[in-house]
C-alpha cells in the first residue's frame, strides 16, 4: 500500500508540473502571449527559458535575450500592459494598423509601432520583424545597457522603502535635481543664443522683443530638461507601473511645454510683425495684428489638444474623422459665421481699403474705423456707426474715395441775366488764375496731356434765373478735412474776385422792371466795363489772395 500510495503522489506531482508549465506557457492567442512573456519574467517567477519561448525563430540564450530585452523596452517606454484590452481570440485579425488585413496585433501602435504579434502555425509569437528590431530599440534607450547602475549598487542600498529600493530613490532626487540646474543653465545659453540671432538679423531697436525672447527660451529650456529625465529614468528600472506613470506625466509635460513654446514663438512673431507695421502708411496692418495673434494661437491650441487626445490613447484617425464631422455640423450651423470670416481674409487679403479711408457701399458712406473678424465698423459723417458684414464687404462693390488720387469739387456759378460779356470774361479768368495760385487745387504745373485737364471754368449755359458757369476743379488731397479747407479758400477769393468787378450772383427769383419809373433811376445795375478798369480790378484781387492764401 505505501509503494502505491508513493507513486500516486509521484503521478500528481508529474501532473501538476505539466499543468503548470502548459498554463505558464500559453500561445493560443495575443493576450496569452504577452502574458506568457512577461509574467515569467517577475522577478518573483523568473523563467527567461519560459518567457523565450514567445520569440519566434529563436532558441536558448539568444531568444532569452530578445525576451529580457523586450521587457527593459516596454519599461523604458512606460507603457502600460492592460491584460484585459489585449485580444483573446486564436484568430484575431488587425485590420486598422495593417494596410492588409492579417492575422497580427500592436499591442502599442503609438508609442511602439515597431512592436507588434503574429500568427504562425496554431501559436502566437512575437513576429519576425518585432525580433529584428529588439536590438536597436533596446540600444535607443539603453545605450550604455540596462544594468549600467544596478550592476554597482551594493547591498545596503537594495533595501526597499515604499516598494522601492533606496538606491532608485536617491537616483530619482539626483535626476530631478541635475534636470532643474540644466533647465536654468539652458535657458541662459538659449536666451544668449536668440540675442545673437536677432543682432545678426535685426539692426534696430524692437519694442518688448528681449522680453518675448526670454519667454520663448523658458518653456524651450524645460523641454530639454523634461528630454534628459526621459534619457535618465530607464537606467533606474522602476519597473512596468511606476515607469508608465512617470513617463506618461513627461510625455503630457513635452506636450504643454511645447504648446507654450509655439505660443510664445507667436508672440516672438507679433512683436517683429507689429514693427514693421508701424513703419507702413496702412493701418489695416495694426487691425490685422490681434486677428493674426488670435488665429494662430488658436491653431497651437487645437493642434496641442490633439495630441493630448492621442496621448491618452485615443486613434489619430477617429479624431481627425471626428473633428471634420464636427466642424462640418458646425459650418452648417454657423454659415454666416463662416462666410464673415472668410469675407476677413479676403480683405486682408485684397486690401480694398484701410483704415481711415473713405467708402460707399451699398447706400452706407464714411470712415472705416475698424475691421474685426466678424464686420467692419463705418463711421458715418454725422458720427453715427454702422457695422457692416465683412461677407457683404467682401461680394459688393466698396467704392473706396479714401484711394482717389484727386477730390473733385464740381459747382455751378449762377450770375445775373444782365451781366455784360465783359465782366463774364474778365470773371472767368480771374478765377482761372486764383485756381493756378491755390495751394492744394491741380493746376497746368502738373497737367501731361495724358491726364484729365487739371479744372473747368466756362461759361457753359443760359439757365432759368441765372448764367451758368461750371466749376470743376481738383483738390490734391485725400483727407476731408483738408478738402473742406481748400473749399473755403477758393469760395472766399471767388467771392472776393465777384464782388470788386460788380459781379453779382443770382438766385431763383422773379423781378419785374419798368423801363422808367417817375423819379426812380433804372432798376437794373451799372456795370462799369472799361476794360482797363475791369483787368486792373481782376488783377489787384488775384494778388490780394496770393498773399492771403500764405496765411493759411
Amino acid at each position: 500500500m505505501g509503494k502505491i500510495k508513493n507513486i500516486i503522489i509521484l503521478v500528481f506531482l508529474f501532473l501538476g508540473i505539466l499543468i503548470s508549465g502548459a498554463q505558464t506557457v500559453d500561445l493560443s492567442t495575443p493576450r496569452a502571449t504577452v502574458f506568457t512573456h512577461l509574467h515569467n519574467l517577475k522577478p518573483d517567477n523568473y523563467h527567461p527559458e519560459l518567457s523565450a519561448k514567445t520569440i519566434y525563430g529563436l532558441q536558448g540564450e539568444e531568444a532569452q535575450s530578445k525576451a529580457i530585452k523586450l521587457k527593459y523596452i516596454f519599461e523604458g517606454k512606460g507603457v502600460f500592459i492592460n491584460y484585459t484590452s489585449l485580444p483573446n481570440d486564436t484568430d484575431y485579425i488587425d485590420s486598422i494598423n495593417f494596410p492588409i488585413p492579417r492575422h497580427a496585433y500592436k499591442p502599442f501602435p503609438y508609442r511602439l509601432p515597431e512592436i507588434f504579434l503574429e500568427k504562425y502555425g496554431h501559436n502566437w509569437y512575437y513576429s519576425k520583424a518585432t525580433v529584428a528590431k529588439i536590438d536597436y530599440l533596446y540600444e535607443q534607450i539603453y545605450p550604455l545597457g540596462a544594468d549600467l547602475i544596478d550592476r554597482y549598487i551594493p547591498a545596503e542600498f537594495r533595501t526597499k522603502v515604499f516598494g522601492l529600493e533606496w538606491w532608485k530613490w536617491i537616483g530619482l532626487l539626483f535626476i530631478i535635481i541635475l534636470t532643474y540646474f540644466l533647465h536654468v543653465l539652458f535657458k541662459k545659453i538659449l536666451f544668449t543664443g536668440f540675442k545673437i540671432i536677432k543682432a545678426q538679423f535685426i539692426h534696430f531697436p524692437i519694442e518688448n522683443l528681449d522680453e518675448r525672447l526670454k519667454q520663448f527660451a523658458h518653456p524651450l529650456s524645460y523641454i530639454f530638461g523634461i528630454y534628459v529625465m526621459k534619457l535618465m529614468i530607464p537606467y533606474l528600472l522602476l519597473g512596468q507601473k511606476l515607469s508608465n506613470w512617470i513617463v506618461s506625466a513627461l510625455n503630457f509635460a513635452e506636450i504643454i511645454f511645447w504648446i507654450f513654446v509655439f505660443l510664445k514663438l507667436v508672440d516672438v512673431f507679433i512683436t517683429i510683425f507689429k514693427h514693421y507695421s508701424k513703419q507702413t502708411e496702412n493701418r489695416l496692418d495694426d487691425q490685422l495684428i490681434p486677428i493674426l495673434k488670435n488665429s494662430l494661437k488658436g491653431l497651437v491650441l487645437m493642434f496641442g489638444l490633439f495630441k493630448i487626445i492621442v496621448l491618452m490613447g485615443a486613434n489619430p484617425k477617429a479624431v481627425i474623422a471626428g473633428a471634420s464631422i464636427g466642424g462640418l455640423a458646425i459650418g452648417l450651423a454657423a454659415q454666416d459665421t463662416v462666410k464673415n470670416l472668410i469675407g476677413t481674409l479676403m480683405i486682408f487679403v485684397d486690401k480694398p481699403f484701410k483704415i481711415g479711408d473713405w467708402i460707399v457701399v451699398d447706400g452706407i458712406e464714411g470712415s472705416v474705423e475698424e475691421v474685426g473678424f466678424r464686420s467692419s465698423i463705418v463711421r458715418a459723417a454725422d458720427t453715427s456707426v454702422f457695422k457692416i458684414p465683412n461677407s457683404k464687404l467682401s461680394e459688393v462693390a466698396v467704392n473706396n474715395k479714401g484711394k482717389r488720387i484727386y477730390r473733385r469739387y464740381k459747382t455751378t456759378l449762377g450770375i445775373r441775366y444782365d451781366t455784360p460779356p465783359e465782366l463774364i470774361e474778365i470773371f472767368v479768368e480771374g478765377i482761372k488764375k486764383i485756381i493756378e495760385m491755390h495751394p492744394t487745387t491741380r493746376n497746368y504745373s502738373n497737367y501731361t496731356p495724358y491726364n484729365s485737364v487739371p479744372y473747368n471754368v466756362e461759361f457753359i449755359d443760359y439757365g432759368e434765373s441765372s448764367l451758368n458757369i461750371l466749376l470743376n476743379v481738383y483738390f490734391m488731397t485725400n483727407d476731408y478735412a483738408e478738402e473742406m479747407h481748400g473749399r473755403h479758400i477758393l469760395l472766399l477769393g471767388i467771392l472776393k474776385l465777384a464782388n470788386s468787378l460788380g459781379v453779382e450772383f443770382a438766385f431763383p427769383s422773379q423781378t419785374m422792371f419798368m423801363e422808367l419809373f417817375p423819379g426812380q433811376p433804372p432798376a437794373t445795375p451799372k456795370y462799369n466795363t472799361d476794360p482797363d478798369y475791369i483787368k486792373k480790378m481782376m488783377q489787384e484781387v488775384v494778388e490780394e489772395f496770393n498773399r492771403e492764401i500764405k496765411k493759411y
